[in-house]
């Protein structure tokens, strides 16, 4: 069975690490040191004829930062970069992890980066504490939150996910439609981060499917799996959820009880 997960996404990562509560200091450090490098290593821009291509101002930038200024565990992915409207500049988007992006520069010809401003009284307020970091809203109503294994319904599908999980978030908000969608469809769901009970469930159920967990979200429907969130992957869980219901899909809960 193919492996749905990140190589599906295509803007950027979509599965949050274990590593939850180390993620508002991460994007912290990131983002000062970014800083820091503009400041101290790189001079204002000349004008140049040499001049690359997006594509290659993409990977040169993603490669410079993740081997000089980034834990090799919490590498940052560039999901977008354009022509800047200042001359001679691109501009880039750089997720720095747990969902944060943030706006960069670097010179059409690769050899000048500038890191985006960042607001130093906000950062501050937030890490002391001050100023509550974003997190995912409640869980649908509709959901089964920490369910058994048995259901009278069609389709199950099975939710791993993490509280701060921005990727599980996003997730959340897309199945709350599909239940208006598939009313014969139950979605069992397992918050993992705070809970060791179910991410010992998780640990059962990804090595039923014979897997190891990578990080959440992960959602099992019938004899598939995903590992992660982003729009491609949303589409290709409901396609599964429409093979079910047209015809049979297994409960993966099953898996558990033999």
């Amino acid at each position: 069975m193919e492996k749905k997960e990140k190589e599906s996404c295509k803007d950027g990562d979509c599965c949050c690490s274990k590593l939850k509560n180390k993620q508002p200091i991460f994007i912290l450090l990131v983002a000062v040191v970014l800083m820091i490098a503009g400041l101290l290593i790189f001079k204002p821009i000349q004008k140049t004829s040499d001049v690359i291509s997006l594509d290659e101002a993409k990977v040169k930038a993603e490669k410079f930062i993740n081997e000089n200024f980034v834990d090799p565990n919490f590498p940052v992915t560039i999901v977008s970069i354009e022509e800047a409207e200042e001359k001679g500049l691109y501009k880039l988007n750089i997720d720095i992890g747990g969902g944060e992006i943030v706006e960069s520069f670097i010179s059409n010809d690769g050899k000048k980066f500038y890191p985006q401003a960042f607001d130093m009284v906000e950062l501050a307020k937030e890490l002391n504490g001050e100023q509550e970091v974003s997190a995912p809203t409640g869980i649908d109503e509709r959901f089964s939150e920490g369910a058994d294994f048995s259901s009278d319904k069609k389709t199950v599908v099975y939710f791993f996910w993490g509280d701060g999980c921005p990727h599980c978030a996003n997730q959340k908000a897309a199945m709350s439609s599909w239940l208006d969608q598939y009313p014969d469809m139950e979605i069992k769901t397992y918050e993992t981060w705070a809970n060791a009970e179910n991410g010992q469930i998780l640990e059962a159920m990804a090595a039923a499917y014979g897997q190891t967990v990578q990080g959440v979200p992960m959602t099992f429907i019938g004899d598939e799996f995903w590992v992660g969130y982003a729009d491609s992957l949303g589409a290709e869980m409901k396609s599964k959820i429409d093979e079910c219901m047209s015809g049979s899909c297994e409960n993966p809960g099953e898996r558990l009880n033999k």
